[in-house]
């Protein structure tokens, strides 16, 4: 397994980091690694399968791992199974503590970047993309794993305002940070 790039991104819900990361994933060959589909193969089956169910599974993991469960149930597990790909991003990073695991087992390989926007577009992207599903605005982003993810800007290598870029543009700027 030989790994060259490892990237950790972060931000708010609709910060466009789904975005990056395809333009990431389609560019420069990286490979996303996906905590979503193993939360969700971890619900009882026929269980309602929610965001708010995911971030409460995800944190209850947490709690039970202390914040291992990112790494040793669905990062390393991916890169074993793809032992030639060089390049791998995690587009779910939501807490301090999984940073510093990551860091702690990737030293000179990761980067972490995260993603804002201003409030008013966040909002408005948010609203744009809603399901009949999903609670209020107000409602999603007091959730902790939100306000949790907002936080981790002090935390990353680089922050990008995604009002200010295009997802190419803050693409190139990312490879660029294992050139410095």
């Amino acid at each position: 397994m030989t790994i060259k790039r490892l990237l950790l991104l972060s931000g708010p819900m609709r910060s466009g980091k789904t975005s990056v990361a395809e333009v990431l994933e389609r560019n420069y060959g990286f490979s996303g690694i996906s905590t979503g589909g193993y939360l969700k193969s971890c619900l009882p089956s026929g269980g309602d399968v929610t965001r708010s169910s995911l971030q409460d599974l995800g944190d209850r993991l947490d709690l039970e791992t202390d914040f291992a469960w990112v790494i040793d149930a669905v990062a390393v597990p991916a890169m074993v199974a793809a032992p030639t790909t060089e390049s791998w991003l995690l587009d779910a990073v939501r807490k301090p503590r999984q940073i510093e695991r990551f860091r702690a087992l990737f030293p000179n390989v990761l980067r972490h970047v995260h993603l804002h926007a201003p409030e008013s577009t966040l909002q408005t992207r948010y609203v744009a993309g809603i399901s009949p599903r999903a609670p209020a605005y107000t409602l999603a982003i007091a959730h902790p794993n939100e306000v949790a993810a907002r936080s981790l800007g002090d935390f990353a290598d680089q922050a990008f305002d995604t009002a200010q870029a295009s997802a190419s543009e803050i693409a190139a700027q990312i490879v660029d940070l294992w050139r410095g």
